[in-house]
């Protein structure tokens, strides 16, 4: 099978997935509350009027299928529908696309800190095995998966922020600087894009804090993942046939056992990027970080069941890219898989 046939395939097995999704996000969302509240003001929600013209409007008044169905229809059109008060009425696809790069900025990030941290301990802890620094690396994969982001994101941002003054406390940029001309709303890439290197590094320290807090138990699974593949990788056949035709041993780990270790830590690699979207909730929370993490817990206590929907529609969509990603991956990782 041909990896463009292969692409397409797995596309449109993202159509039932979406169908499903929404169908259980639809229900669950219904049991909150009244949908129709999210769209009414204070000073608007005691007016009996309003509330019908509302329910009527968005067919609130139709059995729950048929609603269901209606929600089917809009999204066929890519309609998700509108938020609630707490932003304007708008769109929901114009709000996701306004938080949703904040929030990719963030991942893309932490996911190169998990990368460039976990996969070379994971080596070292490997190669030094029940040696001090393998102990030392062990400790860390530990905390790492124990620790809970809300205090680790707290107590560095009183260390490294308040009393260090090392790095921003919050948010994406100081009020003084202009943020660069909007192309793919990352402020990191927008500022490389643009030349100003200037704000590109400031945005890139206002980030490294939040995306570190994020990316910390992703940092430390790939830290153990490559570790055990390392070592399994290491007691194959061609690991010694390698070195008994004299290579070196720099060679031999680097050359022979990395690539192949690398197949299911790019598995984890890849399942978690999705994991840092959808769980971006605290960190963003706590950095006060305008993504689609705070856009979905503004959502949720507003009953918005328009922008649950498209949040959890959005998170789906990034988890099944992201495994077509990693399936690709391994064809140029292991040519020993093929498409099937």
């Amino acid at each position: 099978m041909r990896l463009r046939d292969y692409i397409i395939r797995r596309l449109l097995l993202l159509i039932p997935v979406l169908i499903g999704i929404s169908f259980i996000t639809f229900f669950l969302s219904h049991m909150i509350g009244d949908p129709a509240a999210a769209w009414l003001s204070e000073k608007t929600a005691g007016q009996e009027n309003i509330v019908k013209e509302i329910r009527k409007a968005h067919h609130l008044d139709d059995p729950i299928i048929m609603q269901y169905y209606y929600y089917l229809v809009d999204l066929s059109k890519l309609d998700l529908g509108r938020t609630g008060r707490n932003e304007g009425g708008r769109p929901v696809a114009e709000a996701l696309a306004d938080y949703f790069p904040a929030t990719l900025e963030l991942a893309i990030i932490g996911m190169i800190l998990a990368l460039l941290i976990g996969i070379p301990l994971g080596i070292l802890s490997a190669i030094f095995k029940d040696k001090i620094i393998d102990h030392i690396v062990r400790v860390f994969a530990l905390i790492g998966v124990s620790m809970p982001i809300f205090w680790l994101g707290l107590i560095l941002k009183y260390w490294l922020s308040f009393k260090l003054n090392l790095l921003p406390l919050d948010g994406r940029l100081p009020y003084t600087v202009m943020p660069p001309p909007t192309v793919t709303g990352m402020y990191t890439v927008d500022a490389l894009l643009a030349g100003q290197w200037d704000t590109f590094f400031i945005a890139l320290k206002h980030a490294i804090l939040p995306s570190f807090c994020l990316a910390l138990i992703t940092m430390a699974i790939i830290t153990r993942m490559m570790r055990s593949s390392m070592l399994e990788t290491m007691t194959q056949d061609f690991i010694r046939t390698a070195r008994a035709k004299g290579l070196s041993e720099r060679v031999v780990i680097m050359k022979h056992a990395l690539r192949n270790a690398l197949t299911p830590t790019t598995t984890v690699a890849g399942l978690s990027f999705g994991g840092l979207l959808s769980g971006a909730v605290m960190t963003e929370t706590i950095f006060a970080w305008p993504g689609i993490g705070r856009f979905s817990v503004n959502a949720i206590g507003s009953t918005d069941f328009a922008s649950i929907m498209g949040f959890a529609l959005l998170i789906v969509i990034v988890y099944v890219f992201s495994n077509l990603v990693v399936d690709i991956l391994y064809v140029y990782l292991d040519p020993r898989v093929k498409y099937g």
